[in-house]
């Protein structure tokens, strides 16, 4: 037992003579200034730009396009073709109490 405790301290010593070998390294007048200037001016940066729409590129942009003028084109010609929309319209009116032909409302009266 006593072998490792020796080799242990031995480490230990060799550890701590490495580390007062390492020489000081000379870094350049404001450096710590110069790189926060740094760091807040890409936070500025960062802040300016939209960040949300980075990766809505023109190809998707396209994409989405063509998609939004398909789904128009389709109410449009499934609205012509619907005619039973005026029907819908009037019994809708109707059950809610908003026709014409109803006078029992105290706001509405001939």
């Amino acid at each position: 037992m006593n072998t490792k405790k020796t080799n242990t301290d031995q480490r230990i010593e060799y550890t701590l003579d490495s580390v007062s070998s390492i020489d000081t390294v000379k870094t350049p007048p404001f450096f710590k200034e110069k790189v926060l200037n740094r760091i807040a001016q890409e936070a500025v940066k960062k802040e300016s730009g939209v960040s949300y729409l980075d990766g809505f590129t023109p190809k998707y942009q396209a994409a989405a396009l063509i998609c939004f003028i398909i789904l128009n084109a389709f109410a449009l010609f499934s609205y012509n073709t619907d005619n039973d929309y005026g029907e819908n319209v009037e019994n809708f009116a109707e059950v809610y109490g908003l026709s014409e032909t109803d006078t029992d409302s105290y706001l509405y009266q001939k």
